[in-house]
């Protein structure tokens, strides 16, 4: 995800701060982390999950495989390390839209926008994030990056279900939305909507004559209107 790669100045501020704090030692430990989940990241984005091994990670990260094991014990462990950092690129992006405009509805409608710009730019993380709900079934509970990816997946929820209950109040979303569930069913549709078309756009824009960003943009106001307050 990459998050070193393409935050916000806001956000890569905060991190250059934090790394300005760690030791020499810690800084490479981290630097050497981000760099094994890079590499997991590029080969689960090229070939699947079940494809990847832990021997090619750590070949494709230019470490040894006992390396890779001290940072990481499983190959789901490495799996949620890039789904957390994929997680903390979106949230970013939901804050950019969440200090852009005015009311809650427009809030959501910016927020959708940006994630759809965010997906033909990396198209590979929601692909990724889209084995989610295979690989935790092998999850140990106990897993420090499990843990950090149930935070991450709350705090996007939370910030789209507050998105929401902000134009409940002002009028600009219909009041009688529950705001969790809403934010639930708005994730969900968008996440398949992506990896859908991050799948199959181009060849169904191509057979219907139509622009990838017109089709995109227009099916993301179409969803947005149901929501909206007449």
């Amino acid at each position: 995800m990459i998050f070193i790669q393409a935050t916000t100045n806001r956000e890569g501020i905060r991190r250059t701060d934090r790394m300005d704090k760690l030791s020499r030692r810690d800084r490479e430990k981290l630097a050497r982390e981000e760099e094994m989940i890079s590499a997991a990241e590029q080969l689960f984005s090229q070939r699947g999950f079940d494809k990847v091994s832990m021997d090619e990670i750590a070949k494709e990260s230019q470490f040894t495989k006992r390396t890779l094991y001290q940072y990481f014990e499983s190959k789901e462990e490495i799996y949620f390390g890039v789904v957390v950092r994929g997680f903390q690129k979106i949230f970013v992006k939901l804050e950019e839209a969440s200090n852009e405009t005015q009311t809650g509805f427009m809030r959501l409608q910016q927020s959708c926008s940006h994630l759809y710009q965010f997906n033909k730019d990396h198209p590979e993380i929601f692909r990724i994030i889209g084995y989610t709900g295979y690989v935790k079934k092998k999850a140990v509970a106990e897993s420090k990056r499990y843990r950090e990816f149930l935070q991450w997946n709350s705090r996007v929820f939370e910030i789209v279900a507050k998105m929401i209950e902000e134009g409940k109040k002002d009028g600009s979303i219909q009041g009688n939305l529950d705001s969790q569930t809403t934010s639930y069913s708005l994730i969900f549709l968008l996440t398949g909507f992506f990896n859908q078309l991050s799948a199959t756009g181009d060849s169904f824009t191509e057979h219907f004559s139509t622009n990838m960003d017109d089709f995109g943009m227009g099916t993301i106001d179409l969803l947005m209107q149901t929501f909206k307050n007449k």
